[in-house]
């Protein structure tokens, strides 16, 4: 699958327009954001997206000095929290926890799921893990679904705005796309979803 991910992806990266920016179809960069590329040393250009943002902080961190400032930084948000969740929650699910948050940093991912009895494979963008203090705590995984849009008189585009939510047992398969979908490329993310089926394929026998 992996292989095949690959070849639809192939060369570089194409930059996002921001175009999109102006038009409303893509926030600024949050807050959340502008704190990380301030820890990594990356510059925030005027005009840039969150999706611009995002896109600068992947290719910042497939260079191991950026990955290793990104994990310091993961680690040092988490570090004040981390001994007491361990205390209150237990290892096993702390442990399960961080292994989500370090999932949900600036990649796509193709991902099989089920909610409720429905089996689904889509293009993923985690946005952040949590645990939910319930009657019985458990690791909440926020994320954002694509939609399609399709203006009248403009090409479409797929904008990851839809939000939702999964607990990792949830989850069936999680494979990291070698290189994320253009958000004009449609039609390359209609026939990533369409190899994906084969994933499904195995999960309903």
């Amino acid at each position: 699958m992996l292989s095949f991910l690959k070849k639809l992806l192939p060369g570089s990266k194409s930059p996002v327009s921001n175009s999109s920016y102006k038009n409303g179809y893509e926030k600024p960069p949050s807050k959340s954001q502008r704190e990380e590329c301030e820890y990594l040393g990356l510059t925030i250009k005027p005009k840039m997206t969150s999706h611009d943002v995002w896109r600068m902080i992947n290719d910042a961190v497939e260079n191991p000095k950026y990955k290793a400032l990104q994990d310091a930084y993961i680690a040092e948000k988490n570090s004040p929290f981390e001994q007491e969740d361990r205390g209150e929650y237990g290892d096993a699910l702390v442990d399960e926890l961080n292994k989500w948050e370090k999932i949900c940093y600036p990649d796509q991912y193709l991902v099989t799921y089920k909610k409720g009895k429905t089996l689904r494979s889509d293009i993923v963008e985690f946005e952040r893990a949590y645990i939910e203090d319930a009657q019985k705590p458990y690791v909440k995984i926020e994320a954002l679904l694509p939609k399609i849009r399709k203006p009248k008189n403009d090409e479409p585009s797929i904008e990851w705005e839809k939000e939702t939510t999964f607990r990792p047992k949830q989850i069936l398969d999680c494979k990291k796309l070698p290189q994320e979908i253009d958000m004009f490329d449609v039609a390359k993310y209609e026939q990533i979803l369409a190899a994906a089926k084969e994933t499904e394929a195995k999960f309903m026998l």
